[in-house]
């Protein structure tokens, strides 16, 4: 068992500093960057601190206790605030998501520190520390902590993803399955350590390897982590997106506007004459400055006025544009594929999987029906 757990753990401290010397030797790092390095050193601490366990290096092992006692109430945190630095841009984002850090600080400096010189001196100086370890169970507290910033991540994530509808004519499902599948992953992590936990508490249970275990579940969950996270591309939403627009805030949002077929019509104008919905970059926002509109009004227009997202009304243009091209001569030489690039679609999974919800059928059946 110890030769299994130290082969795990040295693959995972070597895949970290891979990761971890790909991730500093990025030029011009921006936030989502330097909050995974911090990450990313953090899991780096832990790994440590369990192989200084495993080979008894007592003073090593001491050292990483710093930050790895506490590493639940500042790594959960990160992966929030990493979550939020992807999709919002703001000035002094760390400074203004500071407080996130203040439980780490505070278990830091009243009972992390206050442990290890007891540990390190007799009698103990620092005589709360006992009471406090025997009133609470501190790895249930941490446990519970890191579930709490994990149903918020999740939640987050799935507003974000739901609400990216509203903003964006293309979305890149890419920048979202990776993200899914480690929150849920990091979250099993810790559901597999909290569940250990009850145990000890409610059954005895006690192995001494129930730490291991977690370690091992943390570094595959981490791979997806490591593989993904440098190529992540960075989506900027409006905060007000994540607002939820209630029938008067809508209404007073969109009073001071035309009404509401002439702005359709105006809209509908625009997309005719200038067919910006080719374009697989167009965004609300683009739309919504060439109609001399704000981002926020067009978006409740949208929403509650024509009942359809900014992502469904772009596309439906797409696709009256790719039946037409089907058929014409003009793009007889075109693939299927290459027809729906030319409309707007950025790939060929998204064309079809829009198309047949448009019309019942793929693109191709509709093409071989209609020369029929």
């Amino acid at each position: 068992m110890k030769l299994i757990l130290d082969f795990i753990l040295i693959i995972g401290i070597l895949l970290n500093l891979i990761v971890l010397i790909g991730l500093i030797r990025v030029k011009n790092k921006k936030i989502p960057q330097q909050i995974l390095i911090a990450f990313w050193l953090l899991i780096l601490i832990n790994i440590l601190h369990f192989y200084a366990a495993l080979h008894n290096l007592r003073s090593f092992n001491r050292t990483t206790f710093l930050i790895e006692d506490g590493s639940r109430f500042i790594g959960a945190p990160l992966i929030y605030i990493y979550l939020k630095s992807l999709f919002f841009k703001q000035t002094n984002f760390i400074k203004k998501n500071s407080i996130h850090f203040i439980p780490f600080t505070l278990y830091l400096l009243g009972y992390t520190i206050p442990r290890l010189i007891n540990i390190l001196n007799e009698p103990d100086i620092f005589n709360h520390i006992p009471i406090i370890n025997q009133s609470i169970n501190l790895a249930l507290v941490k446990d519970l902590y890191f579930m709490v910033y994990c149903f918020l991540s999740l939640k987050l994530f799935y507003r974000i993803k739901k609400n990216m509808k509203h903003h964006y004519s293309t979305i890149n499902e890419k920048d979202f399955s990776w993200l899914e599948i480690f929150l849920l992953s990091i979250t099993t992590v810790i559901s597999v350590d909290l569940i250990i936990t009850l145990l000890e508490i409610f059954f005895g249970y006690n192995v001494t390897w129930d730490g291991f275990i977690t370690i091992t579940f943390l570094i595959i969950a981490m791979f997806i982590l490591g593989y993904n996270g440098l190529k992540q591309s960075t989506i900027f939403l409006p905060y007000y997106l994540l607002e939820k627009q209630t029938e008067k805030s809508s209404h007073k949002i969109l009073k001071v506007i035309e009404s509401s077929e002439t702005l359709k019509m105006k809209i509908e104008n625009t997309l005719k004459t200038e067919k910006d919905y080719l374009n697989p970059g167009l965004t609300l926002r683009v739309l919504a400055k060439k109609n001399n509109l704000s981002e926020r009004k067009l978006s409740a227009f949208l929403n509650n006025e024509m009942q359809i997202s900014f992502y469904n009304f772009i596309n439906s243009y797409r696709i009256e544009e790719a039946k037409k091209r089907l058929v014409s001569s003009d793009y007889k030489k075109y693939t299927i594929e290459g027809i729906g690039h030319s409309c707007g679609f950025k790939s060929r999974s998204s064309f079809f999987k829009i198309f047949k919800k448009e019309t019942g059928v793929s693109p191709s059946k509709y093409k071989q029906t209609l020369v029929k």
